[in-house]
């Protein structure tokens, strides 16, 4: 018996009694068992847990075990299927079928490379009887041993994509404070509510209609599949797949897709369609979640975000200095003392306090205080680097705005800066709601007065970095 005998033998009793045909990853379990190789090799070239792979299996032996009348399993399967003819396997119609099951299959990650899809999206079930999504998952980054505590931020977003039911959700938040890592950890906790997870990059900048056709074939378990040519009927395409399917679809690095050298939020020359489809996501019923990553929410979302509506602004911030506390701790860097006034120059954020604690263990023997005693404070290359990449975005106006606001370390009144700049009124307010929304200003309230005021890191970078070296 030939394994595409076997396969088809098998697809028809999966499709009789669940009326799905086999997907990639079922195909890929039975070539492996059939060639005697081990779950970890699916596992591994499908980018989910052994576990998984081992579940999917497992249904699949009590599908044939009950068609065949004896117990299928890992270790017998070619032998029991060795003794059907090929005339049995080609005349299935002519088996005795039982009452048909309600077991459900799937895949956990991308469509085979040797395999056309046809069927629609399926779940399996694990040991707790959780529904497992498909999951595709191949632009996310790996999800990290160490992860800092972040539970009421993770509270927060599962409550509104489950209990509030968001359509779209904007995490937005400066370079290294933790956006795709607090995405990353979020899945495992809601992926049962889904029957699809998918997370695309925009880093390289693709056009709407390249996404569009990617999500569409995805969640359609099709390739190749013919689209309208017009962006528009794209887009009505895949809201009817969303309406159909319960998705979860990750769109990390969306300020690619953003103007630099503007007020924040204007999409590149080209891009505006993914406006559109932001647009439609977020105002539409349907029954999934878009989430995007982003230094800075795109302009129009803005208009649609409210907290009673289904279009929600997350803009994450630092760590809590317990939490940050509890990372110098792990690098074991001395002087506990001063390790406040590090998180506070450094905001908290997670991937920077790494950079400067190895800097400081390199230079300084760990010691905190050491670094801090030599003024001004030095900034490593990758440092300066990521907060060139911020700075080169900005607009003149925003660029001449911070650099401003930097010459003195006082917070500021709108009234103060209105008087001792050459702003007009609505130049003014529009250049600080941006720079707050990019995260490089505070905005403080004292004495029933909004203040502004440059946060500590850049007001050091553009005072000793921009000004000295001119690097604009």
């Amino acid at each position: 018996m030939i394994f595409n005998e076997v396969l088809k033998f098998v697809d028809d009793i999966v499709f009789d009694r669940t009326g799905k045909h086999l997907d990639s990853l079922q195909k890929a379990i039975l070539r492996a068992t059939w060639q005697g190789e081990k779950y970890s090799k699916v596992a591994q070239e499908y980018h989910c847990t052994k576990c998984h792979v081992g579940n999917v299996a497992s249904n699949l032996w009590q599908l044939i075990s009950k068609e065949l009348n004896e117990k299928i399993h890992k270790s017998n399967f070619r032998a029991a299927m060795e003794r059907y003819q090929v005339s049995n396997v080609s005349n299935y119609g002519n088996f005795n079928l039982v009452q048909k099951g309600n077991i459900n299959l799937c895949t956990d990650n991308t469509h085979s490379p040797e395999t056309k899809q046809t069927s629609t999206t399926t779940q399996t079930t694990n040991e707790n009887n959780t529904r497992l999504p498909k999951l595709d998952l191949r632009d996310a980054p790996d999800i990290k041993k160490t992860f800092y505590d972040r539970s009421t931020e993770l509270t927060t977003l599962k409550t509104w994509i489950l209990k509030h039911r968001c359509r779209l959700i904007t995490i937005s938040g400066i370079s290294g404070i933790g956006k795709s890592t607090i995405i990353r950890h979020l899945i495992p906790k809601i992926e049962s509510n889904f029957d699809h997870i998918i997370w695309r990059t925009l880093r390289t900048s693709p056009p709407v209609n390249v996404t569009l056709k990617n999500l569409i074939e995805i969640i359609s378990n099709e390739t190749e599949i013919n689209l309208p040519n017009k962006t528009d009927a794209q887009i009505s395409l895949l809201m009817e797949k969303l309406q159909g399917n319960r998705c979860l679809i990750v769109l990390d690095d969306v300020q690619q897709i953003l103007s630099s050298r503007q007020l924040i939020g204007n999409y590149k020359l080209g891009y505006e369609n993914y406006g559109n489809l932001f647009k439609i996501i977020g105002e539409l019923p349907h029954n999934s979640c878009f989430i995007l990553n982003s230094w800075e929410p795109p302009l129009d979302i803005l208009s649609l975000t409210d907290n009673d509506s289904a279009v929600r602004l997350f803009q994450l911030t630092g760590l809590t200095e317990k939490v940050a506390r509890g990372m110098l701790k792990n690098r074991e860097l001395l002087d506990e003392e001063k390790w406040q006034e590090l998180i506070n120059f450094y905001q908290g954020n997670p991937q920077w306090l790494k950079l400067i604690g190895e800097t400081i263990k390199k230079l300084f023997g760990g010691s905190v205080a050491q670094y801090l005693s030599y003024q001004p404070l030095f900034l490593s290359d990758e440092l300066t680097n990521i907060l060139q990449q911020h700075f080169q975005r900005l607009s003149e106006l925003e660029k001449q705005l911070l650099c401003q606001l930097s010459e003195g370390a006082k917070s500021v009144s709108v009234s103060q800066l209105l008087e001792k700049y050459q702003f007009s009124s609505p130049e003014l307010f529009q250049t600080l709601l941006s720079l707050e929304r990019q995260g490089l200003i505070d905005k403080i309230t004292e004495e029933n007065m909004i203040l502004f005021i440059v946060k500590p890191v850049f007001r050091h970078y553009i005072k000793n970095y921009i000004s000295h070296h001119g690097n604009t």
